[in-house]
């Protein structure tokens, strides 16, 4: 998947694999259409989810390793072209 290349490379995050994705191929509502996708990194992983008829992502990133969240949050908004995002950093 080509967002996870882009932004592992942006934030100079290390994978150990390939990126893992599900899509619900039309099963369930057309609602909840979308894919889930993982990425796993040296220092943890990557998950996205996504409801492309809702327009919705939902994305975490399990990390050890210092990244710029600001940068992570703009990257991902310019990648996907949300026109409205949300972020919280634990």
């Amino acid at each position: 998947m080509s967002f996870f290349r882009s932004i592992t490379e942006q934030l100079e995050l290390k994978t150990y694999g390939d990126p893992i994705v599900h899509t619900t191929s039309g099963a369930g509502k057309d609602s909840n259409q979308g894919y889930d996708a993982f990425v796993p990194l040296i220092d943890s992983g990557i998950y996205v989810a996504v409801w492309s008829n809702q327009k919705f992502l939902s994305m975490v990133m399990y990390t050890c390793k210092e990244f710029d969240e600001i940068k992570a949050r703009d990257k991902t908004n310019d990648f996907f072209k949300m026109s409205k995002v949300e972020s919280k950093l634990f």
